[in-house]
Formats: structure tokens, sequence, C-alpha cells
């Protein structure tokens, strides 16, 4: 690491200057995945291996994937485990034919065809049984809808129509699971940190269905997410950018840093990326914050394994030295609260 890349990341670990709410510490949660195992599952070995490494005194909440590629019914299973462990669920909805990167419209998951019903009755399904679990289930459509990486991006579906047929196919989603009984969901709008790309009919304000659908905002942002990037953006550059913007459109709404981390191996080593992060996190630079999830991830990207992509804070000790310190703080909850 140069010294001058060092010394930014330790002016963007400092104090901000701007107030920080002592009276609500930011709430803990994570994801975790790893290779060889399908996302979905979340493994308790898994979850229990990021909290012994974090020093965490317990998970508020985690954040899970429900991938109807694989499965249209509810991940009833996974919830109860996430909630024997006390944690609150909060479930990525992909309607999507596979997790590869997207090329254009999904074939069996629009946002056509959801808006236009064909999804209905498995969702009524899903609905039904996320409404048998006991307790506060939040959910997610469209994860990082302003980013052209998943099919349902305006880019795939019209570009300058694409961000009000989103709107339209998430109210119609909502409608449908509240009417087949499921009060107990809340919905979640969960924006990348940048618009991708950055052209007028891919604002993220134009994707929100309105806060009588929603209840809290979501938040993705990452340093680097493989070991060859170049350009590797602090968590403050990128929530300083953000934040304001979220706060002008639902400002009544708590908001959560859903997917953070930066990768093992880059020029911008992950334990300084966090010490960073972390720092203004649990100082209370962005007020709206309520907690904050580290993507405790691992992947491959080629046929190089020196390219492949590590998060895991429980595979990386440094890292984890950070997070314990953080999480030991004080500032930091096992509890979930998003009231007003």
């Amino acid at each position: 690491m140069t010294t001058s890349v060092l010394a930014l990341l330790v002016a963007c670990a400092g104090t901000s200057g701007r107030p920080a709410d002592a009276q609500r510490p930011l709430a803990h949660g994570i994801f975790v995945a790893s290779p060889g195992t399908p996302e979905d599952e979340v493994p308790e070995s898994q979850l229990d291996a990021y909290v012994a490494a974090s020093g965490s005194r317990g998970l508020a909440y985690v954040y899970l994937t429900n991938n109807w590629f694989r499965s249209r019914h509810f991940p009833t299973s996974v919830v109860r485990r996430v909630q024997a462990r006390g944690a609150v669920p909060i479930v990525r909805l992909m309607l999507r034919s596979s997790d590869d990167e997207a090329t254009g419209p999904d074939p069996g998951y629009s946002p056509s065809d959801l808006a236009g019903g064909a999804l209905d009755a498995d969702l009524r399904t899903w609905a039904r049984e996320a409404a048998s679990v006991p307790g506060t289930v939040y959910a997610e459509y469209g994860t990082e809808m302003n980013g052209n990486w998943f099919a349902w991006n305006a880019a795939w579906n019209g570009r300058q129509q694409g961000a009000a047929l989103f709107v339209r196919a998430y109210r119609h989603l909502v409608n449908v699971v509240r009417d087949a009984g499921a009060t107990n969901v809340r919905w979640v709008f969960h924006v990348a940190a940048q618009d991708d790309p950055d052209a007028s009919w891919n604002r993220l304000e134009a994707y929100y269905p309105g806060s009588d659908f929603i209840s809290v905002l979501g938040v993705s942002a990452y340093g680097a997410q493989t070991p060859q990037e170049a350009d590797i953006q602090s968590l403050r550059a990128q929530l300083d950018a953000l934040m304001p913007r979220l706060q002008a459109l639902a400002p009544t709404k708590p908001a959560l840093l859903l997917e953070f981390g930066s990768v093992a191996g880059a020029s911008v080593k992950p334990e300084a990326w966090a010490d960073a992060a972390l720092g203004d996190l649990v100082g209370g630079r962005w007020p709206q914050l309520r907690g904050f999830s580290w993507w405790d991830s691992a992947w491959q990207n080629d046929d190089v394994p020196a390219h492949d992509s590590e998060l895991r804070v429980e595979r990386q000790p440094e890292l984890a030295a950070v997070f314990r310190r953080y999480l030991s703080s004080g500032k930091v909850s096992s509890t979930l609260d998003l009231s007003p």
C-alpha cells in the first residue's frame, strides 16, 4: 500500500464532525456464502465461524437469498434457523432464471411478467408460507435495481420506460403478497451506491415504489470486488454521495447497509478499507443508517486462483481483528431497531 493511500484511509477512519446518535447503536448483521455451496443455504457452520472470528455478541439480522431458479417457495427452514439464533431474517427475493450477470430481460421473471400477473400463483404460495413464520420478516425485490448487472434494471426493460415498469412490478408484488395474508412481511428498497449506467433514465429515485409499499431502504457499497480492481472507493466517498439522495427520497425511512466489503489481494488491504468504513459507521456519520452487514463470501472469477475474490472475515485474521475492535466498542447491537 502506498503512503498516500494509507493516509487517505486513516483520514477516512477519523471523526467526521457530524453528530452521532449515542442512543441508538448500529445493528450488526451478516450475509454468508462460500464456493461450492448454493448461497441460498446459509450454512450454520459459516455463521458460527463468522461470529467467532468477529467477536460478535450476536447477530441482529441475517441477510439471505431466495433464488427462484432453485425454488419458488419461501425459505421457511432457513428463516426459522435464523430466528432460532435470535436474528431477524432479511430475504433477497431473487426472481431470476440464473445467477449469471444480465445480458437482456429475464426469460421467465421479467418486470413485465411480474406486473402482468404471470407470477401471481407462485407469489400467493410464497406469501402463505411466509405468513406461517412467526414475527416480522423483511424482504426485497429488485436488489440493486439501478445496476445493469441484474435483469430488472431498466437497461433491459425499455430504458426510459424501465424504471416505471419496475415500480409497477414491485407494487403489484407487494399487493399480491399482502392480499394473500402475509402481513408480517415488510419490504425493502435496496439500491447500489452508484447508478450504473449513470444515465437520467437509471437514477435510483425513479425506481422507488413509494412509502406505502416500502418500510426500509437498503444500500450496497463495495471497495474492491476483485484483486485486480484499480479504482477502489472508500465507503465514505460512496455514502457521502448517496445518503443525501436517500434522505431526500424517503426522509422517514430507516436504512441498512445490507452489503459492503472489499476483497483480499487488492491494492488497498481489506482490513484497512474495513477500518475506515467501520470507523465512520460506528461514529454516526450517516444517521439514517441503522445497521450494517458485511458480504462474508468468496467466489472464483476465472481460471487463475490469484484472481479469486475473498471477503470472508473468518479466513483473514487481520480483518477479523478490525471487526473485533469495532464490535466490542459498545456502539454495535445484536438487536435490529428500525423504529422512528
